[in-house]
């Protein structure tokens, strides 16, 4: 850390190289785009870069760097969820997403109907999960998408470790219910 605040470009190279995967699954799981989610952590990095000076070690390395892409994250869907072209579902046009499930067809055309539904699934639940309310949304993210444990939630959410356990309880509950109403369990 101290080579890094001096100015050793090559350890901070090394500190994205090492969390940089995490970062972005957590951007890309909390945003669902692939765009958004590099723009995010290359922000949060940068955010990262200014604050290294500044960071107090009240929390490990990795929890600290997930706070920052998380708010991030959620300051990029609160701003998009806003614009008109995402309410109206506009933003779809051309998705990089159903390119992707073209891709994963050509690559294994052993079932190319079994990705689609798989992904049609996927988008499902992904779009449930949207609708429960955010903290609890971020929470089952953070453990079940990211598979972070409770005492690191707690301290990406900085809230206290009760907290993370009853707000992953209610979400779980809540996403069972929606998804038996959806035929899905």
């Amino acid at each position: 850390m101290d080579r890094i605040v001096q100015g050793s470009g090559d350890d901070f190279r090394s500190l994205v190289i090492e969390f940089h995967p995490l970062a972005y699954s957590l951007a890309y799981k909390v945003l669902d785009n692939r765009a958004d989610a590099e723009e995010v952590v290359q922000d949060a990095f940068v955010k990262v870069h200014d604050a290294l000076g500044r960071f107090r070690g009240d929390s490990s390395l990795k929890t600290w760097i997930l706070r920052i892409v998380m708010r991030l994250s959620l300051n990029r869907r609160r701003d998009r969820s806003r614009s008109a072209w995402h309410r109206l579902g506009l933003h779809r046009q051309g998705d990089e997403d159903l390119d992707e499930v073209s891709a994963i067809a050509a690559a294994d055309p052993r079932d190319p109907e079994a990705e689609c539904i798989s992904d049609e699934t996927r988008r499902l639940v992904l779009g449930l999960l949207d609708e429960l309310p955010a903290t609890l949304r971020e929470a089952l993210v953070l453990n079940s998408l990211e598979e972070l444990s409770y005492d690191e939630i707690a301290r990406v959410l900085q809230v206290p470790l009760g907290t993370v356990s009853s707000r992953i309880h209610s979400a779980r509950e809540k996403l069972s219910r929606k998804l038996a109403e959806c035929d899905l369990l």
